[in-house]
């Protein structure tokens, strides 16, 4: 049998080989098994020889009653009402301690079986109620509208970017993911934060661009860096003509129109955009105002994913600007000063 050593060494008529340490210890009385496999086998034959010579006495099992007695799980003692544990978190949309998720009371392979669909459980999770056949179809092209909006904005960029640098993609698209904010994207939630404090108001469209003017800004969910009134976004007709083809009350969206009759007149590109469309309808069917940025980047994140694999596909390789691409505005190469 043979065992490694790192600071072993042979002499030159083989002393100190694995060889001759075991043919020291079987002249010495050991019992050497010839392989690493048989030492197993080797220590159990001798141990029950022993046994039978009655050199060693067999130790008998512990009885139960004789086992050391462990402690109970909080678990087992929460069971018995021994003690009470402060929840960590408390959560009141799902459970999943049976055979299957529960989303707000329901099996979820009973939604499916039922015909629900994506959009109810958006509902379900994000808003505690199962939404109308109405709502859900309002959500699903939402989502459909909002999915990618080509490779040149901000979060898919950064996916891209990413991609190319070989980054994986939980990692890519969560880069992706940071830049949506108040410029790209994270103007759903203000929007409609303001088209409904506008209404809860009763304000009118004028006092309302005059308070916005004074105490926040410029409107979240009106204007486009691309879009105009020449050059309308398709995506906003598609949702405001959906909308109002369905008989349902629509006072924040009829709001958002307002406001856009008055700021387009001052320029062609302070249009309702996508966002404040989004906001207004989600509002309307009642969502709650924290949950609209939700939306965006449920949608969004079916694009950037779609991109990272795109490069993926590709074999992309790692993206550097050209410098034609940057205004250098830094001082031209000159003489470093003596240290003084």
């Amino acid at each position: 049998m043979k065992f490694g050593h790192a600071g072993a060494k042979e002499g030159l008529k083989g002393e100190g080989s694995a060889r001759a340490k075991s043919d020291a210890l079987k002249q010495a009385g050991a019992l050497v098994p010839d392989t690493f496999g048989a030492l197993g086998p080797a220590i159990k034959a001798t141990h029950e020889a022993l046994l039978k010579s009655g050199q060693v006495k067999p130790i008998p099992d512990l009885a139960p009653a004789d086992m050391p007695k462990l402690p109970k799980t909080v678990q087992e003692s929460m069971k018995e009402g021994e003690v009470l544990v402060t929840p960590l978190i408390r959560s009141t949309i799902s459970d999943d301690r049976g055979d299957e998720p529960l989303y707000q009371g329901y099996p979820a392979s009973e939604l499916i079986n039922n015909g629900y669909d994506i959009p109810h459980i958006i509902g379900l999770l994000w808003d505690n109620r199962l939404v109308s056949k109405q709502e859900a179809e309002i959500i699903k092209r939402i989502i459909m509208l909002s999915a990618d909006h080509g490779p040149c904005v901000s979060g898919a960029l950064t996916t891209i970017i990413a991609a190319c640098a070989g980054i994986g993609l939980s990692q890519a698209v969560a880069a992706g993911m940071i830049m949506i904010g108040p410029r790209f994207g994270g103007a759903v939630t203000d929007a409609g934060r303001w088209f409904k404090y506008a209404i809860d108001n009763k304000l009118s469209v004028d006092d309302f661009l005059v308070y916005m003017k004074k105490n926040v800004g410029p409107v979240p969910g009106i204007g486009h860096r691309v879009k105009s009134l020449r050059n309308p976004d398709k995506r906003v007709k598609e949702l405001v003509g959906y909308v109002k083809s369905l008989s349902i009350a629509t006072p924040h969206l009829d709001f958002a129109l307002e406001v856009e009759k008055i700021t387009a007149a001052k320029k062609d590109n302070l249009i309702l955009n996508v966002d404040g469309t989004m906001a207004a309808v989600l509002v309307d069917i009642g969502f709650p105002v924290d949950s609209l940025n939700g939306f965006f980047i449920l949608a969004r994140t079916i694009g950037m994913i779609g991109h990272w694999t795109d490069q993926k596909r590709q074999g992309s390789r790692l993206i550097r600007l050209f410098d034609y691409l940057v205004n250098y505005a830094s001082p031209k190469r000159r003489e470093v000063p003596p240290l003084t």
